[in-house]
């Protein structure tokens, strides 16, 4: 039988392939590492000093394009919706604007990174219009784009 992939080989995979691509990692978190930034709500918005923060698991850049990551190693529909609200709405825009101030951004896309089997690929095309980008890694580690709304990945 396969072993299923950890959400952190997961993520090192996807390191090492936007790396080999020429993105630059602003930052990274998997399980237990405390090497993630926390993006907070907005001032006007909390209730509590780390209540609705958000730690993505990859922030990459290349060009003027930042993409966000949020990984995990099965479908997990919670993920999808968090990713939405972070592509449509502006909860977190003085986080965000912290976070790249010292980079020239034109575009930011928000995506996932999810094992590449049958029933992943099948609830990605069934909410893929909540992100912006699927990036699938196989057992032996083969990462691949598998949906992107723009191409973003060239």
């Amino acid at each position: 039988m396969e072993r299923r992939l950890t959400e952190e080989q997961i993520t090192k995979a996807i390191l090492d392939w936007l790396e080999e691509q020429g993105w630059e990692i602003i930052c990274y978190d998997f399980p237990q590492s405390g090497t993630g930034i926390s993006l907070h709500p907005n001032e006007e918005l909390r209730t509590t000093k780390n209540k609705g923060a958000i730690i993505p698991d990859i922030v990459a850049i290349k060009g003027t394009t930042v993409l966000f990551f949020e990984n995990k190693d099965r479908f997990v529909l919670s993920d999808f919706v968090k990713v939405n609200g972070l592509k449509t709405g502006s909860d977190y825009s003085a986080s965000l604007q912290k976070l790249l101030k010292n980079y020239n951004v034109s575009q930011i896309f928000y995506g996932v990174g999810l094992p590449k089997n049958d029933n992943v690929l099948n609830r990605i095309a069934e909410h893929q219009e909540k992100i912006d980008f699927a990036v699938c890694v196989e057992s032996d580690k083969t990462t691949t784009v598998h949906f992107e709304q723009t191409s973003m990945f060239v």
